[in-house]
């Protein structure tokens, strides 16, 4: 009972269904345009209940445009053997011959100090000195039972490497892999924003204007283009968010006059890259997108897309339960769970739970229906003081008169 009046106490607008979760465990809930487009700037106004109406606590994750990812890929280890003498030896195979200036060794917890000495060669019969001595410290990882040492030496490309080590005063090292690390990017993953209506008019003073309505304010960040002719080009254009509403109202008239009060965004479509814009993140109903013919045909655009950042409400959900999300009240300040001091305790490549249903609430029409009386009142108010004001000036000018 305490839940559903911790719901009731916060005046949300819109109320989602979630689809239901097979697995117990941890999930991400992805947040539609429909949804974020409803919320606060911050999306501090989401909440995340459960069958019983208790709010679960969930953490906000936001996919980034550009994400950069370290590999660690692994060469392949022909042979670790120990010599006579207290001399380890690790061949390591590099067949595509990279050129690598140093190798990153997994090795086994150890309390141990060892010197090393790092060699390579193509056949290995001919060996060629890389690095005649270096030192391989401690390896004590307090949260793993191994650590990564890294072993770097002047460039080169040998097809084989090999690692000596000094056992003389201690058992050899358990080294469990080798390799190197390599980074990549990866584009982030975005989701479609529905286009309720959308015009297009290729005007006389050599523009092209697109107009793309929403059906209600979102959050746009990124549009793709799918051009079919002519097969080169290069566009210039903008992309029109809405307008300035800051300032006075005589800087504002300003503006106007100057064609300045418009927020847009510049970008350039030319053949030789991806038909892309990105916007950056604000509210809006509709944009109107401007392209500059010049001398050229009109590009034949057979299709637009307008796509925002995933966003992700990470929560520990249950099967045979059902979910709901509440949103959408301007006041509401947003919520303090323990979550966010375990944020790196949370697995990767949790599986995502979609919303299906979004209802509006009736707790909304009050809220509407009280202002508007609250407004009415106070113009009555203002007009019952001019009425007033206005009689008893007009006395004052009968007095004057007669005097």
């Amino acid at each position: 009972m305490l839940g559903w009046t911790s719901a009731q106490a916060q005046d949300f607008g819109w109320k989602a269904t979630l689809s239901p979760v097979a697995t117990q465990g941890w999930h991400r809930v992805l947040l539609p345009a429909s949804v974020t487009g409803r919320l606060q700037a911050g999306l501090e106004d989401l909440r995340l209940y459960g069958t019983d109406g208790k709010e679960v606590p969930y953490l906000l994750q936001t996919e980034e445009p550009v994400q950069y990812r370290t590999l660690f890929k692994p060469y392949q280890i022909l042979r670790y053997t120990r010599q006579p003498g207290g001399l380890s030896e690790l061949l390591i195979h590099n067949p595509e011959q990279r050129s690598i200036n140093n190798i990153s060794l997994l090795i086994g917890n150890a309390e141990v100090r060892k010197t090393v000495a790092l060699s390579g060669s193509d056949n290995q019969q001919d060996w060629y000195v890389l690095k005649e001595q270096d030192v391989l410290y401690a390896i004590k990882n307090e949260k793993q039972t191994a650590e990564v040492k890294l072993l770097d030496f002047p460039l080169s490309k040998y097809r084989y490497f090999r690692l000596q080590l000094n056992d003389s005063a201690s058992a050899p090292l358990n080294i469990l892999k080798a390799g190197y690390y390599d980074t990549y990017s990866e584009a982030g993953k975005y989701t479609r924003i529905p286009i309720q209506h959308f015009s297009r008019k290729d005007s006389t003073d050599k523009t092209t204007y697109l107009s793309l309505d929403f059906g209600q304010t979102v959050h746009p960040e990124q549009l793709v283009f799918y051009i079919s002719a002519p097969q080169l080009y290069y566009r210039e254009g903008k992309v029109i968010l809405g307008e300035r509403t800051d300032g006075s109202r005589r800087q504002r008239k300003r503006r106007r006059r100057n064609n300045t009060h418009l927020i847009f965004e510049p970008f350039t479509l030319h053949s030789n890259a991806p038909a892309q814009v990105n916007l950056p993140r604000q509210k809006v109903e509709r944009l109107v997108i401007q392209l500059q013919n010049e001398d050229n045909p009109p590009l034949r655009i057979d299709s637009m897309q307008v796509l925002q950042l995933n966003r992700y409400a990470v929560a520990q959900l249950q099967p045979n339960k059902a979910y709901t999300l509440r949103f959408g009240d301007e006041d509401v300040e947003a919520p303090r769970y323990d979550l966010q001091f375990f944020q790196d305790s949370i697995p990767t490549n949790l599986p995502i739970v979609t919303v299906q249903q979004i209802t509006l609430l009736k707790e909304q029409k009050p809220k509407s229906q009280g202002s508007k009386m609250l407004m009415w009142a106070v113009i009555g108010v203002v007009a019952i003081g001019l009425g007033y004001m206005t009689l008893r000036l007009l006395k004052d000018m009968d007095k004057k008169k007669k005097v």
